[in-house]
């Protein structure tokens, strides 16, 4: 739903909020109520830069932060605005809409982080969901979303290393310790913010693969895609470790409750993002907060957004229906109604689920990248048919959507069309599961296994 007179937009708001003040509309980790008043019109664009850096280091439970300074005013004149050594701010437009988001999720994950244990949802936790008003990307937006495209592809990226090919321009450099957060792995989160940080953006590194992004593969990384991404235990062939043992022999057959109590079990990136989101809402507890990344970047996002009903804008990231509800996140009644956008194209092997078996490109790089269903919505340009790409593995990297898409309004003249996913999709197809705590079930396959 969008409001195009900001004044209309914001009466409205703020008489619907009076309504809703009652029901607990924030979704950070404090316990007081979300302010129901805007210090920015809607449907106004707004100017963002890095404010902060979140690095959550896989050996500590500790979550580093890191201030940017903020060395230039936030006005400029006219004469500063033209010079070429100013870079200019990033821009987005955020909209009034309805968001679903789960009650109480807050206190009970809450309670396990004090606990010592990690943020899970249990398959026994029921979860009711209550629509709130707050403000989301407005995903037809062109400018909206090659800024936080910008900002996905940034993440990978040193701030000490802005002269790099991989590096898009915000604003002007910043002095930055560069072993804060670079290393192979561990999730990175990098924070942006309006002026006075009423709209921060969140963006999740994605996977450090030289297969993908020109860098170093991190071996955490790798084994975060294939846990939270493979059909079983990323048993692709015999010549794999597989990360787990769920799977029997060497047939297309896994055990479900061996895989769930594995996936449980393992502390993952998904669980650092979670940290990250916490330390950052509660740093901000009267922000709204967005998040966005790239490739596994990109489903950490979506995960972390359907955790707490926040509104995400992901690029080319791996199907995260399977994992999502291996995890047993919180699933709002209608995809289409969730507050989470996946972006990508035909091109992309790993985006549309075709980058799976022995001898592909992602085998060759040991990925397990089997799945291809997405929550929420998700917006294809299909540069196959209609722009003649090949599918292509380079085509995965954030800078081919940057280059070769957003900032080509000639080739690409209109933005995708949003739609959820096809009811049709199913990922893991060849697998069978099974559940060995049901008799019937157990003693099937145990029969298939002898013939």
């Amino acid at each position: 739903m969008k409001f195009c007179h900001s004044k209309l937009s914001l009466f409205f708001f703020l008489t619907i909020s009076i309504f809703y003040s009652n029901k607990g509309c924030c979704y950070g980790f404090v316990q007081s109520k979300q302010t129901p008043f805007l210090s920015f019109p809607t449907n106004q664009e707004q100017s963002l830069r890095l404010k902060g850096i979140y690095y959550r280091p896989p050996e500590s439970r500790q979550v580093w932060h890191y201030q940017v300074p903020q060395s230039r005013p936030w006005k400029t004149t006219k004469e500063e605005e033209g010079k070429k050594h100013l870079d200019k701010d990033l821009k987005v437009l955020p909209v009034l809409n309805v968001i679903p988001r789960p009650k109480n999720t807050n206190e009970r994950l809450r309670d396990l982080y004090n606990q010592g244990r990690l943020m899970r949802l249990s398959s026994l936790d029921t979860t009711e969901f209550e629509s709130t008003w707050g403000l989301v990307p407005d995903v037809s937006h062109r400018p909206s979303i090659l800024t936080l495209a910008i900002m996905t592809n940034n993440a990978y990226t040193s701030l000490n290393d802005t002269d790099s090919k991989y590096w898009y321009p915000l604003s002007p450099p910043w002095n930055v310790n560069s072993s804060f957060g670079w290393s192979d792995d561990g999730i990175r989160g990098h924070v942006f913010g309006n002026e006075d940080d009423s709209l921060l953006v969140i963006t999740f590194k994605g996977t450090s693969a030289g297969l993908f992004t020109g860098g170093e593969t991190g071996d955490r990384d790798k084994q975060n895609d294939n846990t939270l991404f493979s059909c079983c235990c990323a048993r692709v062939s015999r010549m794999w470790q597989p990360v787990c043992d769920c799977y029997v022999g060497n047939t297309y057959q896994c055990e479900s409750h061996c895989l769930e109590k594995a996936l449980l079990e393992q502390e993952l990136y998904y669980d650092h993002a979670l940290e990250i989101f916490k330390e950052v809402s509660d740093r901000y507890p009267q922000s709204t907060i967005w998040l966005t990344g790239h490739s596994l970047g990109g489903a950490l996002s979506a995960m972390v957004g359907a955790t707490f009903g926040v509104p995400t804008v992901t690029f080319e990231s791996p199907g995260d229906q399977l994992p999502s509800s291996r995890l047993h996140l919180p699933r709002a009644p209608g995809a289409a109604h969730m507050p989470i956008w996946h972006f990508g194209h035909t091109a992309d092997p790993i985006f549309v689920g075709v980058c799976t078996g022995p001898w592909s490109t992602c085998w060759y790089g040991g990925f397990a990248l089997e799945t291809r269903c997405h929550t929420g919505k998700v917006c294809t340009w299909d540069t196959v048919n209609e722009h003649g790409w090949s599918v292509d593995i380079r085509s995965h990297r954030i800078g081919d959507v940057i280059d070769r898409i957003l900032n080509q309004p000639d080739e690409f003249p209109s933005m995708p069309d949003c739609q959820p996913e096809s009811e049709e999709c199913v990922d893991c197809q060849l697998w069978d599961y099974y559940d060995e705590r049901d008799p019937l079930q157990s003693y099937y396959y145990q029969q298939r296994q002898q013939l």
